[in-house]
């Protein structure tokens, strides 16, 4: 089938935007936008792409049997509706001839996508535009794309939860804001540029802050410490509570092995003081597709457990199953 049989538009380096066909133009149902629709169209924004996967676990609960519905799912025909409305772009990735097969769609924010957004985002923040996606799809997208996993198993984890509040600031939107400090080895100027940032409300009027490093082995040791530099020298300074308000401060990597994390660790145990280790939480890409993500295999960088989340954000139920 070719691509003009299939209504679909070829970009540079392979990438195709589907198109809706006449005929599917011609059958859409009307649609009226929901609060959710301009949630979910902004996360989108935030995170460049998303899936129909993480749409579903963020947005999507499941139903009280626990099963989810595979192709048809509410969240796929969700999706599919702000497509054809063009609310939403569809972009297929091209994958090798020799595996076969196909990769998740990915969605980026359309043009009738804008002013949705827009009125959501504060006046302060930064202007909201329609991806180039020929040139937004780059070889940070599967990168990205782990990064929006934590934020969605949080948002998911979280449903139900005594948590009063949950923001997540996104890598695009923590860069506009150019957060430096001086490296207190060098003198030298240090960005504090984590890969999200999670803040979530406690029952009692406290906020658990989060800063979220997903690592796929691509960034130096050497690279890494003087990330873990920044981030101590900013939380020491006072900076962290003035840019975003008062609040524990915590780092969670992930990261794609057990040595990769194991090398990590030592490198934080190099970088920060021990009174400060418990602060810093480390899990493996596993910890992304477990039942219990807030929970599963989180360690301190000398190897003590500890749960990603603090206790008092679970109703009593929950602590109760874990302790058992």
């Amino acid at each position: 089938m070719t691509l003009k049989e299939r209504d679909a538009l070829a970009l540079r380096r392979h990438i195709v935007r589907c198109r809706p066909s006449a005929d599917e133009l011609a059958r859409r149902a009307p649609i009226v936008l929901t609060q959710r629709d301009g949630e979910i169209l902004d996360a989108v924004h935030q995170h460049r792409f998303l899936t129909t996967d993480l749409v579903e676990l963020a947005f999507f609960p499941p139903p009280p049997t626990g099963a989810r519905a595979a192709e048809c799912s509410r969240a796929y025909e969700r999706l599919r509706c702000l497509w054809l409305w063009g609310y939403l772009e569809r972009i297929e990735l091209p994958v090798s001839r020799h595996l076969g097969g196909r990769r998740p769609y990915l969605y980026a924010l359309g043009r009738r996508g804008v002013p949705v957004v827009e009125a959501l985002r504060p006046p302060d923040a930064s202007a909201v535009g329609v991806p180039r996606v020929d040139r937004a799809v780059d070889g940070r997208v599967d990168h990205d794309l782990l990064v929006a996993s934590v934020w969605a198993n949080l948002a998911a984890v979280l449903r139900g939860s005594r948590a009063t509040s949950f923001r997540w600031l996104a890598e695009r939107e923590l860069r506009a804001r150019g957060w430096c400090v001086e490296d207190p080895k060098t003198g030298r100027r240090l960005p504090v540029l984590p890969d999200g940032y999670a803040a979530v409300g406690l029952p009692d009027g406290g906020v658990h802050a989060c800063l979220v490093e997903v690592d796929m082995g691509s960034l130096t040791l050497d690279r890494f410490a003087r990330k873990v530099r920044a981030f101590e020298e900013w939380r020491a300074s006072g900076a962290h509570a003035r840019a975003l308000g008062p609040g524990t401060f915590e780092v969670a990597v992930l990261t794609h092995s057990q040595r990769r994390l194991e090398n990590l660790c030592r490198a934080v145990r190099d970088e920060v003081a021990p009174s400060r280790w418990g602060a810093y939480l480390f899990a493996m890409f596993a910890a992304l597709a477990a039942e219990d993500f807030a929970g599963y295999g989180w360690t301190t960088p000398d190897g003590e457990e500890a749960p990603l989340l603090p206790d008092e954000v679970w109703p009593e139920e929950h602590e109760a199953g874990a302790a058992s």
